[in-house]
This record gives structure tokens, C-alpha cells and sequence, in this order.
């Protein structure tokens, strides 16, 4: 982040240029606009950075690629997570996704070998596997909720690759019910006053609590069958055996904690992008055509689709399922020459940034062909947009552990599914946004299943 001389812009009293409203005139705009609206009305009066208060403390806000990357990588052991993800750990614990400093970074180390080409090689069979059962039991004419049919499946790839288990319908729907609820209760966690509600002994909080016993129940009884087992070449496998430096086993409340965040946040990310994707395929035949010519002529494999590859990054560009990322300052930090305090929100947002005229190229329009070369082959720099426009997995040092996992899931499940179905939109299918902690669909995207080569009936 650019350093200033002017001491004027050093002093901790002095803010950016903001919108001139308080905590109510923020909390009103959220409600009338939503956030990721509320976000873009923001950008159009101050494209670079701008501030709102929230309570007792204020959020500065990013909106150009150079600050996003700064904050990612000149300061990223200058901050800590954002006020989401402090709200989070009350049900994840001190998993990956909200864990800090030298426990995090243990911790990411003894993940991280779940994560190596060699294992992403042999799930890659999983997501296949599980992507032909899904298609098995698709019937043409079907009206379904593409959100609910993708969770179900990248749950059902998580469990095998990443577990071991083949998680039964009632456990996806443990999961689908209780992800539900966590994630409906998101704009609450942004609130100043989050962590007071949250206490109280509402009908709200007690489905809450409900859905985080239940899914303890089920990480719980999945540690149990793998305890004694050995080396499974899953995740779960791997912690169960891994030892500190003295020798002693993780604690089984840790191992939850990491398992539960893994199987929430591996298999959510995905499922929306595929959602989404299905969505903006049903609405551009032209790229849809294209997409189906590919997987019918290539073998499943990630290097030979590039044009599908080029489709997921499109969807992920318009619809990003981690759609904001904050952290709090650490210590007092200088951005863009404006000093902010210890303590302070900063965020910078996907949505924003990858859908910005003055990065993207008509940024609204879907062209799955932008990240392609001459040559056809996939490159996510084609598009020529800086560095730090397009971060769909974060970045810095707390970039997705699972990156490479949900490219090579996307993209293997999208191919094998569109090989055989090109679902259709409904006329109540919408691209009303409902930002939780992912991206979600309002309606949950309803579809109607088409074979593919099949006429619908008349």
C-alpha cells in the first residue's frame, strides 16, 4: 500500500473521503440494497476506498485491485481475520478458516499434505465417480433446485476424498439444513451488535444451536469410525495420526474443528460456483454450444477443457461464492497514505473488483473466452486484468488451503455432468443474489433437467 508524506493523511483522526452517514444510514442502505449492493453504491462515489461506521468501530473499505493485493500480501501478518469470521468461530472453533498466527500456521501444515497434486490426482476419480452417479439420477423434464442437487454433490466428494465415508442422504441432510442456517444468520454476524444477540435465547439462536449439535454429532461419529483405522490417504486419516512437537495427538475437539470447516467450507464454496454456473450457461446458449462441443471431444481430464475451465473462472468472475474478505488491523497501518488504527475493519470485496468496468471489459457480460490464449489454451492472466482484480480463493498467506481441490471439482463435474444434460431455466429462475457468508442464490436457483439431444414434450 502506497506510503504518503502528508501528515495530514497520517493522523489516526483523519479518514478517507466516506459517505457522510452513520451506523442507521449504513444499517438502512443494507437493508434496502443488501450488501453486496450496498457495496457497489459505495464504489460509484469513491471507486478507490472509503470508510462506514458499524457501532463503536469503523470498516474501511478497498475497491482497486493494488490496495486488495497489498492488504493480501505487504500486510497479511499485519492483520487478522474480519468481523465475519470472529463471529464464525463460536460454531467452526479454531479450524483453518478462523484459526491465528503460529496455531494457524501448524495447523495449516498438517492439513496441507491433503491438499498435494499426487492426492488431487486420485479424488479426481471421486469427483468423477460421484458426478456419473449424480447423472445416473437426474430424469429429463425434472424440476429441480440446482443449489440443493450441486450441495449434494460436492458433500458426497467431500465425504469420500476427504473423509472416507460415503456420507448417507441423512447426513447431507444434516449438513444442507444446518449450512442453511449458519449461513442465514451471516448479516446478523456483521452487526455491532452480533456478539450480544447471539445469547439470547431466541427461536433464531436456538435453531442455531440446534444445527451446530447436529453437526457435531456428525463429525464426531465420523472421528469415531476412523479412530484405529491407520492411514486411509484422507484428511481425517492424517489428523488423527499427526503429533505435535512432543509427541502428542491433536485434541478431538481440534480435530472437529478443522473437520467441520472442511466439510462446510469444501464443499459450500463449490457448490455455489457450479449453481451459479448452471445458471449463466442456461442464459448464453452460444457459450453453453461451445462448452458441450468440448466435453464431447475430450476425455475428462482438467488440462484438456480448457474452455470449460475458461466457464467456471467466467462464473466465479460475475457470481464469486466468497464474494468479500475482511481482516482487522493488528497493529496501526498505512493505506493508501490514510493511517488506520489497530483494530480496524478492512475489507475488499470480489464482487467488486471482478465485476468493475475499468478492469473487466464490459464486466457484466458473460465470456468464458476472455481467459483463453490464441492458442485456446486456459491462462488466468488473458484477461490482462491487473493483479488483484480476480481472487476467487483469497490470497497472500491465508489463500484457500483448497484451491486446487475446487478448481479440479468444478471443473470435472461440470464437464461430466454437461456431457449428458443442459438444464433450462424456469420463468421464476432468478440471479437475485442472497450474500451470506457465500454467494447464494434467493431462490435457489429452480431448473428444469433436459437431456441433452432430447426435446422437451409438448
Amino acid at each position: 500500500m502506497t506510503t504518503t508524506s502528508d501528515s495530514t493523511r497520517r493522523d489516526p483522526a483523519a479518514r478517507p473521503p466516506g459517505p457522510g452517514f452513520g451506523t442507521v444510514g449504513s444499517l438502512r442502505r443494507i437493508r434496502d440494497r443488501q450488501l453486496t449492493g450496498f457495496l457497489d453504491d459505495l464504489r460509484a462515489d469513491h471507486p478507490r476506498m472509503t470508510y462506514v461506521r458499524l457501532g463503536d468501530e469503523y470498516a474501511y473499505l478497498l475497491f482497486e485491485p493494488d490496495l486488495a493485493r497489498s492488504l493480501f500480501a505487504e500486510h497479511g501478518r499485519d492483520t487478522t481475520k474480519g468481523r465475519g469470521l470472529e463471529r464464525a468461530r463460536e460454531i467452526l472453533g479454531q479450524g483453518l478458516l478462523t484459526s491465528e498466527g503460529a496455531f494457524h500456521r501448524e495447523q495449516r501444515r498438517l492439513v496441507q499434505p491433503a491438499f498435494h497434486g499426487d492426492r488431487i490426482s486420485a479424488y479426481a476419480e471421486i469427483m468423477r465417480d460421484e458426478a456419473v452417479r449424480t447423472s445416473a439420477k437426474w430424469a429429463d423434464g425434472r424440476r429441480v433446485l440446482m443449489a440443493e442437487e450441486m450441495g449434494a454433490l460436492t458433500l458426497r466428494i467431500v465425504g469420500r476424498s476427504l473423509f472416507g465415508s460415503q456420507l448417507s442422504e441423512a447426513d447431507i441432510h444434516t449438513v444442507s439444513d444446518a449450512v442453511n442456517t449458519l449461513f442465514g444468520s451471516f448479516s446478523r454476524l456483521l452487526m455491532p451488535w452480533a456478539g450480544v444477540v447471539g445469547r439470547l435465547p431466541t427461536r433464531r439462536n436456538r435453531r442455531l444451536f440446534a444445527a451446530r449439535a447436529g453437526l457435531d454429532a456428525l463429525v464426531y461419529r465420523l472421528i469415531s469410525e476412523h479412530r484405529g483405522a491407520g492411514d486411509n490417504g484422507d484428511l481425517l486419516s492424517m489428523l488423527l495420526l499427526a503429533r505435535d512437537s512432543g509427541g502428542e495427538p491433536m485434541p478431538d475437539v481440534q480435530i472437529r474443528d478443522e473437520v467441520l470447516t472442511v466439510l462446510l467450507a469444501g464443499h459450500e464454496t463449490t457448490a455455489m460456483a457450479l449453481t451459479w454456473t448452471w445458471l449463466l450457461l442456461a442464459r448464453n446458449p452460444a457459450a453453453a454450444a461451445r462448452l458441450n462441443a468440448e466435453v464431447d471431444a475430450a476425455p475428462d481430464e482438467l488440462g484438456a477443457l480448457p474452455y470449460t475451465r475458461a466457464v467456471v473462472a467466467e462464473s466465479m468472475r460475475i457470481f464469486p461464492p466468497a464474494w468479500i474478505i475482511g481482516r482487522r488491523a493488528a497493529a496501526d497501518l498505512v493505506v493508501d497514505g490514510w493511517t488506520v488504527p489497530a483494530g480496524t475493519l478492512i475489507t475488499t470485496s470480489p464482487w467488486v473488483l471482478h465485476r468493475d468496468d475499468r478492469w473487466w471489459g464490459d464486466g457484466q457480460a458473460f465470456r468464458p473466452e476472455r481467459w483463453l490464449t490464441a492458442d485456446g489454451t486456459f491462462d488466468e492472466a488473458a484477461p490482462g486484468q491487473p493483479r488483484g482484480a480476480y481472487f476467487p480463493f483469497g490470497a497472500g498467506r491465508r489463500v484457500c488451503i483448497g484451491e486446487s481441490f475446487a478448481w479440479t471439482e468444478a471443473v470435472l463435474a461440470l464437464a461430466t455432468l454437461a456431457r449428458h444434460w443442459a438444464p433450462e431455466m424456469l420463468p421464476e429462475t432468478s440471479a437475485e443474489v442472497r450474500p451470506a457468508i457465500t454467494l447464494r442464490p434467493a431462490d435457489r436457483t429452480p431448473m428444469i433437467l433436459r437431456r441433452r439431444g432430447v426435446a422437451p414434450s409438448t
